[in-house]
């Protein structure tokens, strides 16, 4: 099973350190026997990220407003292409990542397939909590949506694991 994983890079305070929970994350979901479509996000700097970035997307055009929009495109093209999940680290706040998760759980409005979406926000990390525009998606209004709040990373496996196997059944 495919999944798209993303994340936010470029507001978080601390890259390195987040990329570490990303990575711990990206593991458990594919330690479980699914692919993830992308892993940019456990890029520790710029130049690492940018490094990763391309071995999936090939060589990016130089710093700039083309870059931006090939990436862009690329990202929800993944989201909306053959995908069967996708997983949000939504404890730093990020306009990019959630327009990602809009795409995401969105789909049926595009005449695209349904997938589960989950939404990981690791307890207490942003001082001013998860963003009211994730904690207000319901399942009764977005089928297949979860927010999963965890406290620490280094339990991604048994924080996902329930996701993962209703993913299997879905």
């Amino acid at each position: 099973m495919k999944i798209f994983f993303g994340a936010a890079i470029q507001g978080a305070g601390n890259r390195e350190e987040r990329a570490v929970v990303h990575r711990l994350i990206i593991d458990a979901i594919k330690d479980s026997g699914c692919e993830v479509i992308s892993e940019h996000t456990t890029g520790k700097d710029y130049n690492a990220t940018i490094g990763l970035l391309e071995d999936k997307l090939g060589r990016l055009p130089p710093k700039g407003m083309q870059r931006s929009i090939l990436i862009r495109d690329k990202m929800i093209e993944f989201i909306e292409g053959d995908i069967d999940a996708a997983v949000f680290e939504v404890s730093t706040p990020s306009l990019g990542t959630g327009i990602e998760i809009a795409h995401a759980y969105l789909r049926p409005r595009m005449g695209l397939p349904q997938i589960p979406v989950a939404a990981l926000y690791q307890r207490d990390y942003w001082p001013n909590n998860l963003s009211t525009m994730i904690r207000g998606i319901s399942a009764d209004q977005v089928p297949g949506f979860k927010v999963i709040t965890y406290d620490d990373p280094r339990q991604a496996p048994a924080f996902l694991e329930e996701f993962l196997d209703d993913l299997r059944t879905y």
